[in-house]
């Protein structure tokens, strides 16, 4: 029973050792053949798979293709119900075909005109005229996806969710006799004469769909072939940073709204210096009011007291002359004179005579400092000039503080509808541009996952290309 079990474990390593070092595909290519109608329309697709094995032993695929056969070779392939194809002998390429209706990942639709008007291909041959051909090309293959991408400015990571083509690059060629086709106009096409023929050759990129169109003079034409060409590729572009750019305008746009938010700052302080200046200029003017008045009433009271000392003194003048009393009313006549001319001396200034300075030498005192006196009234002038002054500076102080306030008011405008403005419509509207971005990242990552057209998925290396071509009388296109 031992020996039994020991040789049934031999077996099963031995089996596990075959397998192991059992045929590998290292890589598959498809080829899709398609024939279309005049209109572009499937008439049948034929695919063509090549396989690289390592040639150890028989080779395997999966796939979803009928009426499986060896296009080199004598080795029939087996097809079971489940898609797994087997062929028993070792090769190291393997090439077969087989047919599917499965849809093209690229329509087609052609329409003609002629000399204006909507016709059939057919309705064309050994015509002569104004020749449009149309053709569009539409992608029929999208895959609902989830992305995310950064909004402009503040970084923040956004999730979007959208169907999203699958990338075909689609070649469009054909051949004009240069007998038959004559001012061609295809914008968007390049072409290349080779003896009597014009190869006339355009890239398109439908995504999700595109155009090809020509237009030329015939005579007696007859409309040849159109070949398409059609791969899962993604078209190379220029690499531009366009979010960093933005991101740097973004940026360029705060950093004005903060110099901005500076600037109300300091006219806000400006301001709020113009008020107390403004403030400061109001009690000047409040004072100079008060001085104004308070020396109007010393002026009115000096010259009230001039006219007394001039009543006195007409009366003294007459006293002087009785006999008894000249004597004292002649001292009390001189020293009324010394007063009056001391009062008018206050009020109008001036310098000092003689008589004032031998009065205050015989009182004790002393000379005054100065030459002149200033007088009430010159004191007053100034302080009226003052005063004056100072409406005038509270006036263009107003005036400031109204500016600083508007600096102050349009600054913070210019914040609020200008650079907070600019920055929310920027993170708004180029929010599309970055979504639209992201995109094409996740588009350009879902065109490397499609690699096969007729194999079902599986870990080996795979490539495919479909060629489409309308009828020119030859009935097969490989």
């Amino acid at each position: 029973m031992k020996k039994y079990i020991t040789i049934m474990i031999i077996i099963f390593i031995f089996c596990s050792f075959i397998s192991n070092v059992s045929a590998r595909t290292i890589s598959r290519n498809e080829t899709v053949y398609v024939n279309l109608d005049d209109q572009g329309k499937v008439l049948n697709t034929e695919v063509v798979t090549w396989l690289r094995t390592d040639n150890k032993s028989p080779s395997q695929d999966l796939t979803i293709l009928k009426n499986v056969k060896n296009v080199q070779g004598t080795d029939t392939p087996h097809l079971s119900p489940d898609g797994k194809l087997v062929f028993s002998a070792p090769v190291r390429d393997i090439f077969y075909s087989g047919t599917t209706t499965r849809n093209l990942p690229v329509t087609v639709n052609i329409r003609y005109r002629l000399n204006g008007k909507a016709v059939k291909r057919n309705m064309i041959k050994g015509k002569s005229g104004k020749l449009e051909m149309i053709i569009d090309l539409k992608n029929q293959n999208s895959v609902l996806k989830e992305f995310t991408y950064k909004e402009i400015g503040t970084g923040k990571t956004k999730v979007a969710k959208e169907k999203i083509p699958v990338p075909f690059i689609v070649m469009v060629s054909t051949d004009l006799d240069i007998g038959q086709f004559n001012n061609v106009v295809a914008p968007e096409g390049a072409f290349a004469v080779v003896g009597r023929t014009m190869k006339m050759n355009w890239i398109s990129f439908p995504y999700p769909e595109a155009t090809v169109k020509f237009s030329a003079d015939i005579q007696n034409a007859d409309i040849p072939s159109i070949l398409f060409s059609v791969i899962p590729k993604f078209p190379p572009l220029p690499e531009m940073d366009i979010e960093s750019k933005l991101n740097q305008i973004y940026d360029g746009v705060d950093q004005v709204g903060s110099n901005l938010v500076k600037l109300e700052n300091g006219a806000n302080q400006l301001n709020d210096g113009q008020q107390q200046m403004l403030d400061a200029l109001k009690q000047v003017n409040e004072g100079t009011g008060k001085l104004i008045q308070a020396s109007n009433a010393q002026m009115e009271i000096i010259n009230g007291a001039i006219k007394i000392n001039e009543g006195i003194c007409e009366k003294m003048t007459s006293m002087t002359k009785i006999p008894f009393i000249s004597g004292g009313a002649t001292r009390a006549k001189h020293y009324l004179d010394i007063q009056k001319e001391l009062l008018t001396l206050a009020t109008q200034g001036g310098p000092f005579s003689d008589e004032i300075l031998v009065f205050l030498k015989e009182q004790g005192k002393d000379a005054p400092p100065v030459k002149e006196f200033p007088g009430i009234k010159v004191t007053t002038d100034g302080i009226t000039k003052l005063h004056d002054g100072s409406r005038q500076m509270i006036d263009g102080a107003k005036k400031l503080e109204d500016g600083s306030r508007q600096l102050k008011d349009g600054a913070a405008q210019i914040k609020i509808k200008g650079t907070d403005t600019i920055k929310e419509r920027m993170a708004a509207e180029a929010d599309p541009i970055m979504r639209k971005l992201a995109s094409i990242e996740a588009a350009k990552q879902l065109v490397l996952k499609y690699d096969r057209f007729a194999g079902k998925p599986s870990p080996v290396k795979s490539s495919v290309e479909i060629i489409m071509k309308t009828p020119d009388g030859v009935a097969d296109i490989k």
